[in-house]
């Protein structure tokens, strides 16, 4: 009896004994790479595309026994030239084409947030996981676009999901692209803007040369319409309003007001009441500005 209590105590304190030493065992840490990118070139960005060409540096440290296989997702290379290559530590030089889609809501003073993104081919983030070098990355200081000014980079590392429980760890460098905004209202607003003011000069005209009142509205429109060609021209079919399109419905909307105020006027001529005609257009003319920012309040709001 003593015999089988000791063989019983023996076979329970192993049992707890492997299930304390089971569940006391670290679980496996991923290798940390510490990346880093600094961007010594861009161009052609493409706003039809969403595409850029961009020539940098990139790099990685690490420790342990380990090959870097990364690829970048959303891009393509057109080189990549090892600058040096040793146990732990690579460093290259890329150069390719990257897409990101692009938002022109606030065109033509719209900001675009690009991206080069980098994820390991194999391991997934319980093996490998990014670490990014912010104090060595960053962008030369004599990268020139003509018509956009850099405002911003960051670079950071980020978990992306993919089907299956799969989870990689993904090292995003981004930098903003800003429009001059001198620039955007030079070659944008202020066009509309003085063909807008000449056909609001209607209101100037006396009521009896409705003629010319709405052969001017007439004009104006036509040249607004040939600028508002111009503006969409410069990016691709969207399926939602811009900035620029607002301003441009607005002057539309002016436009449309001062020809229908020219034909009221008009009827109230032929009719024999000047006086009655020129009181309508004075109240009209002064209600210029009102209708204006009602009619672009309206189209923000709805937006």
């Amino acid at each position: 009896m003593l015999s089988l209590t000791l063989v019983i105590s023996v076979l329970l304190l192993t049992a707890f004994g492997a299930d304390a030493v089971t569940h006391a065992s670290p679980s496996p840490t991923p290798t940390q790479v510490r990346a880093g990118i600094y961007l010594v070139n861009l161009q052609k960005f493409d706003l039809s595309t969403g595409t850029y060409d961009v020539d940098f540096y990139m790099w990685f440290i690490w420790s342990g026994n380990m090959t870097t296989n990364y690829e970048f997702m959303n891009g393509k290379t057109s080189s990549i030239d090892i600058i040096e290559r040793r146990e732990g530590f690579l460093d290259v030089r890329v150069r390719g084409t990257f897409l990101k889609n692009l938002n022109f809501k606030s065109y033509p003073f719209d900001t675009h947030r690009l991206t080069i993104e980098i994820e390991d081919k194999n391991l997934p983030i319980e093996e490998l996981e990014f670490v990014p070098d912010d104090e060595e990355s960053g962008i030369d200081h004599e990268i020139n676009m003509a018509g956009w000014n850099i405002q911003e980079w960051t670079i950071e590392a980020v978990e992306h999901d993919y089907p299956g429980n799969l989870t990689y760890s993904r090292l995003v460098f981004s930098f903003t692209l800003g429009r001059s905004i001198l620039s955007s209202i030079r070659k944008s607003v202020v066009p509309i803007s003085i063909i807008t003011c000449i056909a609001m000069l209607a209101f100037f005209i006396s009521p009896s040369n409705y003629g010319q009142r709405i052969s001017l509205g007439i004009t104006t429109l036509m040249a607004a319409v040939t600028n508002h060609l111009a503006l969409t021209n410069q990016i691709p079919p969207i399926g939602y309003l811009t900035l620029a399109d607002k301003i441009m419905i607005t002057a539309y909307g002016m436009f449309l007001y001062s020809l229908m105020m020219s034909v009221m006027v008009m009827k109230l001529v032929d009719k024999k009441n000047v006086e009655a005609a020129s009181k309508l257009n004075r109240k009209a003319g002064v209600l210029v500005p009102v209708v204006a920012g009602s009619i672009l309040s309206i189209l923000i709001l709805l937006a």
